[in-house]
């Protein structure tokens, strides 16, 4: 097995592990893999194309193709702005959305006065019933999966013992992630990430940028975690104070000038380590027969 595979799969490995708790974000959000996968295909043709401009090397659609994998066409589709759009793919949250907003305005499954009906949850009954609803603007078999979906993020609620459910939100919200609190976690982590990428091409240490892990060797007991995470905090927060003060001694940037500032800073986090478990995904079951 050659050196260069054996980085390859290490990579993957540690990827793998990487991705672990961002796919659980975006799962928590209702973004289906395609939509990610849309993504992911437009960000390694963008990346490609920096990367053999910093090589000086031209970007044509044959040689990107070949670097990242991906076909020409998928490549052409990109490079012309039609990547994500192209497969008009419907996400969990795009699907949750388009069914509320059809109970809250279909007059088959409105009441009186206009507001939307509670609907029965048997699948036995056939007009005006959630199962038909899913049915006519989500698609048949998706009723199970969409009823689990608006309970779980309190769009909807299960009355008379499970047989009936309750319209409660005419908008789907998955979780309350405020696009501030999404900017946050966006410049937290592609920070720490592009450090890490600067100091694994760095064959020079004096050129790395400071990066420093601290933790217990032994781990701590559960009781004592609490403490330890208090501790770092006020001891943090003194620092970050004195960083900010710092920070502050040094001039402006001159905006009149032609001259672009550099935005420049330091993170600090306490974590703790979340263990993936390994999963059989060999025990899969199909169809889900709760309702």
């Amino acid at each position: 097995m050659s050196a260069t595979y054996d980085v390859k799969q290490d990579l993957l490995a540690a990827f793998r592990s990487l991705m672990s708790p961002l796919v659980r974000i975006l799962l928590r959000n209702g973004v289906a893999f395609r939509e990610f996968a849309d993504v992911i295909r437009e960000v390694y043709v963008s990346a490609c194309v920096q990367e053999l401009a910093k090589q000086r090397r031209g970007a044509s659609l044959a040689r990107v193709a070949m670097m990242t994998g991906l076909t020409r066409r998928e490549v052409s589709d990109i490079a012309a702005g039609r990547g994500a759009s192209i497969d008009g793919v419907a996400s969990n949250a795009n699907k949750a959305a388009k069914l509320l907003e059809a109970w809250h305005t279909d007059p088959e499954y409105l009441a009186p006065y206009g507001f939307p009906r509670d609907l029965s949850v048997d699948p036995g009954d056939a007009a005006g019933s959630f199962h038909s609803l899913v049915d006519k603007y989500i698609g048949s078999g998706s009723a199970p999966a969409m009823l689990e979906e608006l309970v779980r993020v309190g769009a909807a609620k299960m009355l008379e013992g499970g047989q009936v459910i309750r319209v409660l939100k005419r908008t789907y919200i998955p979780t309350e992630m405020t696009p501030e609190l999404v900017q946050i976690f966006t410049q937290a982590v592609r920070r720490y990430v592009e450090t890490v990428d600067h100091n694994l091409s760095q064959s020079d240490s004096t050129g790395r940028r400071f990066d420093r892990l601290v933790y217990p060797d032994e781990g701590l007991r559960e009781a004592d975690v609490p403490i330890f995470e208090q501790q770092v905090r006020d001891y943090l927060e003194t620092v970050i104070a004195e960083v900010d003060a710092k920070a502050a001694l040094f001039p402006k940037p001159d905006s009149s000038s032609s001259e672009k500032p550099v935005y420049v800073g330091v993170g600090l986090y306490f974590y703790r380590e979340h263990v993936d478990e390994e999963v059989d995904l060999s025990r899969l079951t199909g169809d889900d027969t709760h309702h």
